[in-house]
């Protein structure tokens, strides 16, 4: 049977990138809602202002759910890079 190898450090240490990019995009998320709430208010127009404070909004929430999925493929990288370590250093010890 074919031996399957991963290098374990460089996927866990992917995961960790991962979820650090993840926190990143979250706060930009959070950053960008901010801003686009005080461009819509200060618009001065309530028509264009709700606009403004719409398209933001969609924008943040779709960088929250990109942001979201980043940190869960962080945590899956993390937790193959443990299991795949733990299968080595019990089935396939060196």
């Amino acid at each position: 049977m074919p031996r399957i190898e991963v290098d374990t450090d460089t996927l866990t240490a992917g995961g960790a990138q991962q979820s650090a990019a993840g926190g990143q995009a979250l706060e930009a998320a959070g950053e960008l809602q901010a801003a686009i709430a005080a461009a819509a208010a200060a618009v001065g127009d309530a028509g264009a202002g709700g606009a403004v404070g719409g398209w933001g909004e969609t924008w943040s929430h779709s960088l929250a759910g990109l942001a979201d999925a980043t940190l869960r493929t962080g945590g899956n990288l993390t937790a193959a890079g443990h299991a795949y370590q733990q299968t080595d250093d019990s089935a396939m010890p060196r």
